[in-house]
């Protein structure tokens, strides 16, 4: 009896941690935080709509992105302290770098900016982090909960999909469908953001492309910014499918932005060759 009982204890508790490592399945923000930097390669091995990655470390990280969905990522930004990794993980990483973004995608490096978020445990700044405390003093870093506030607000219309966090350096391949050690619910996340989310293959294109969405669509309108924020073109969808042609759009970069009849709205960006 007492084995039996051990037994269901033990698979309620591998089950209870297994079940942190994707805080939301409909989640599209992915994030890696530690303390010491080094090597992070990241294997984008899930089918994640819009996903979009945010690092932070206090020393320089590189970053190279990989993997049969790496075309799938939309953003990609680090914020931290940025400092020279002397030699802690293996060799010295003068700056923060990143490579292996999709076509149009431009990373951002950010050394230290504010926190959305007032804890008492963390810095008033984006620094670093290496525990998923959030009610114990983090020794001059950030509590989980303000970096995930941080990128939250940075990526707007992003829901938390899983958080990696760790002290030592990066030094492994990250998969993403691994997912992370971290979940704590950030405030401001509205997961109704997610109901009209699609994803735009390919991207990007040089004549027309197809958005697929999540969830059928009824009425929704889809407006294509340029960078400056000029209204290109505007179009409805029905259902869960719509192409979309060029027609006379110039080469270059815009954004797609979906709104409904609930007032929820996904952006997301494109390329036109």
């Amino acid at each position: 009896m007492k084995k039996v009982l051990f037994s269901l204890v033990t698979i309620f508790f591998v089950t209870s941690l297994q079940a942190q490592n994707v805080c939301n399945s409909l989640g599209n923000l992915m994030l890696y935080t530690n303390y010491d930097g080094g090597y992070l390669n990241i294997n984008v091995d899930a089918n994640i709509p819009n996903l979009k990655i945010g690092i932070v470390s206090y020393a320089a990280v590189s970053v190279v992105l990989s993997g049969p969905y790496v075309s799938n990522v939309v953003a990609i930004a680090y914020a931290g302290f940025h400092g020279t990794n002397n030699t802690s993980c293996g060799s010295s990483i003068a700056a923060t770098t990143i490579v292996g973004a999709p076509v149009g995608v431009t990373p951002t490096i950010t050394s230290y900016p504010p926190t959305p978020l007032s804890n008492s445990f963390g810095n008033v700044s984006i620094i670093c982090g290496y525990s998923c405390s959030t009610t114990t003093y983090q020794g001059g870093c950030n509590t989980v909960d303000q970096i995930e506030a941080y990128f939250t607000s940075y990526f707007p219309a992003s829901v938390l999909f899983a958080h990696m966090v760790q002290y030592g350096c990066w030094t492994t391949t990250q998969n993403v469908s691994t997912g992370g050690n971290c979940c704590t619910m950030t405030v401001g996340v509205d997961e109704t953001s997610l109901e009209n989310t699609f994803t735009v293959a390919p991207n990007p294109f040089s004549e027309r492309t197809t958005l697929m969405f999540a969830q059928e669509q009824n009425n929704t309108s889809i407006t294509i910014f340029d960078l400056l924020g000029k209204e290109i073109k505007k179009l409805q969808v029905s259902g869960r499918q719509l192409i979309l042609d060029r027609a006379d759009i110039k080469s270059g970069i815009y954004f797609l932005r979906t709104s409904n009849e609930n007032n929820t709205s996904v952006n997301t960006k494109i390329v036109i060759q």
